[in-house]
């Protein structure tokens, strides 16, 4: 998601000595990206030793991918429990099915889902969902969170 705010600087006189800046400040977490734009605008002359400065500011929020992968397995753990209580729902195409909507039912999930799947791959997928009685298809799950 890219949220993004637009701010401008409008200046009705003469910029005689001084400085002026604009620019943007993007900053990343995730898969959330917020774009912060910083126009100018002088409507008379630019005089003497007056400064118009611009520029961009690139901020990336890291993810401790071995903390997130705890907590996502911790999470859904649980659940996975629950379906290999059955016979039925330790099938995986039943089994993936009820994680899928486990995740879609819960948005805040699917997010951090989301952001495991950015920054560590299929590879994250397959250890938070690893089990020794449910199957699960991770690259369905892959496809479900990316579609979404």
């Amino acid at each position: 998601m890219i949220n993004e705010n637009d701010a401008s600087i409008k200046i009705a006189g003469s910029v005689n000595g001084s400085e002026v800046e604009g620019g943007r400040i993007n900053a990343v977490q995730g898969k959330d990206t917020m774009k912060n734009n910083v126009s100018v605008s002088i409507d008379k002359d630019v005089t003497g030793s007056s400064k118009i400065k611009g520029g961009e500011i690139q901020i990336y929020e890291s993810v401790d991918i071995t903390k997130l992968k705890f907590e996502l397995q911790k999470e859904i753990q649980p659940f996975i429990e629950k379906l290999a209580e059955s016979s039925v729902t330790r099938s995986k195409a039943v089994a993936t099915e009820a994680i899928k909507e486990e995740i879609e039912n819960k948005p805040n999930l699917k997010k951090r889902f989301l952001s495991a799947l950015e920054a560590g791959g299929t590879e994250i997928l397959k250890a938070i969902f690893q089990h020794s009685v449910v199957s699960v298809s991770v690259e369905t799950i892959k496809g479900f969170l990316k579609g979404s």
